[in-house]
């Protein structure tokens, strides 16, 4: 009976040090403002997103300027307001705006996913569809090409400031995060609500290795410490080739701004997620190899 208990409990701990980790990732995304800003940060530098946010805002603003203003914008309207704009998506005012857009996406939707948690779900994949709202980013980026024209053209009757605002339009992106029709909302809100408690799984894991191996005896202790571990480790590597390291499919008709946005955080989420599966999959495959080694030495030393 012993023998059984020690295999369960380092078993178990195996699997609860997998969670532990995952958990651990998991609540930094949703809770801490820092990942979020090194996986997507650097977006507004990535050329296709730049291009696809600027031609959003350009056609946008060539509708919907004033018509006593319509005379200074003549002509191919998009061929001069685009360089405008574009000139300034990489700007101190921009790169802020942009991570006002990232932590208030990250602090929504985690409420979003709280709130399936807590209230149901209809079942519908794409409520966990996450809303991007770029309205930050185009202010900033038509900031200087607003106060530009009411320096040149407050002075017309009828123009004053509140005028350009319209030049600023309202912009919110539909991303599709889960892209497998058959995800389940309350399973993905049940994962990101218990990962806060990350650090319970991983003293709960502490704490069944060390019943585990006070209660074991002989090799089979042994070979118990070098089963969970080898099981943590597969487990490991799993996830490091598979969550850690996703493959976002476009849908089709996907904006070209967030199929850039997928892009850009596919590889961008590998290479922040991906390390810290690769070092524990290595630290779980050594401890196996010493359990499965002391268990070898503790049988020979018992015949």
């Amino acid at each position: 009976m012993r023998h059984l208990l020690s295999v369960i409990c380092l078993l178990l701990a195996g699997v609860l040090s997998v969670g532990s980790l995952a958990g651990y990732q998991l609540d930094q995304l949703l809770r801490s403002e820092e990942p979020v800003r090194n996986i997507a940060g650097g977006l507004p530098q990535e050329e296709a997103f730049a291009q696809a946010v600027t031609e959003i805002i350009v056609e946008d603003l060539t509708g919907r300027l004033p018509d006593q203003l319509q005379w200074a914008v003549p002509g191919a309207a998009d061929e001069l307001l685009a360089p405008l704009v574009s000139s300034a998506f990489d700007t101190e005012r921009t790169r802020s705006a942009w991570d006002e857009v990232l932590q208030q996406t990250r602090t929504g939707y985690t409420a979003q996913l709280e709130d399936i948690f807590a209230d149901g779900t209809s079942g519908q994949v794409r409520e966990l569809d996450i809303e991007l709202d770029l309205t930050p980013i185009s202010e900033a980026m038509t900031h200087p090409l607003r106060q530009g024209l009411d320096e040149a053209l407050g002075w017309i009757p009828g123009v004053n400031a509140g005028s350009f605002d319209v030049i600023a339009p309202e912009i919110s992106l539909d991303v599709q995060a889960a892209t497998d029709s058959t995800a389940d909302p309350y399973s993905w809100a049940t994962v990101a609500t218990l990962s806060q408690y990350w650090a319970i799984f991983a003293g709960v894991a502490a704490g069944l290795a060390a019943l585990g191996l006070l209660i074991g005896v002989g090799p089979v202790r042994w070979f118990a410490l070098a089963a969970g571990a080898l099981a943590a480790a597969v487990l490991g590597a799993w996830i490091a080739t598979t969550v850690a390291s996703p493959q976002f499919h476009h849908p089709a008709g996907v904006p070209e701004a967030a199929a850039a946005v997928l892009d850009h955080i596919e590889v961008q989420f590998t290479q922040w997620a991906q390390p810290d599966w690769w070092v524990f999959s290595a630290v779980s495959a050594v401890v196996g190899l010493t359990g499965f080694v002391g268990g070898l030495l503790a049988a020979a030393r018992r015949r």
